[in-house]
């Protein structure tokens, strides 16, 4: 387990992932001017987490075991699956919480009585996309 945990492909991966959410933090501290450290387990908002490490495992894979191996395969097949998963997901659930608040809405003698969320749960192609290229760039560091 130790040996899986500190194998190079996992460090990418994961470095990539904590890169990512460094970025969250830093974008936050820009456009807010206060540090909001609970961006750091948040996974919404770009460059997306997910996306970015399952990208750079991706590409350390490809260019050391060959672009041709069933390993670059497995991982390719795996990232497209959870990117395009992540962004479909979230947008569905974004569109579900905004039904169920419409029917508490209606169904409430005060409407408003329910609070909406500042904060969209859907992911947007740039936020998956962003994560893809931020990995990307991990991975080409530690080649």
């Amino acid at each position: 387990m130790l040996e899986a945990i500190q194998s190079r492909p996992f460090l990418v991966a994961a470095i990539a992932g904590v890169v990512a959410q460094t970025v969250k933090v830093v974008t936050f501290l820009i456009l807010e001017k206060r540090l909001n450290y609970s961006r750091l387990v948040e996974t919404d908002g770009t460059p997306n987490m997910h996306s970015a490490a399952f990208s750079a495992l991706t590409l350390y894979v490809g260019l050391n075991e060959g672009f041709d191996s069933v390993l670059f395969t497995l991982s390719l097949c795996v990232t497209a699956m959870t990117s395009v998963d992540i962004w479909n997901v979230k947008r569905a659930a974004s569109r579900h919480a905004e039904v169920i608040l419409l029917i508490l809405d209606r169904a409430s003698k005060n409407p408003g009585d329910f609070p909406r969320s500042r904060k969209a749960l859907s992911y947007t192609p740039v936020d998956v996309m962003s994560g893809v290229v931020l990995g990307c760039i991990v991975a080409l560091l530690f080649v």
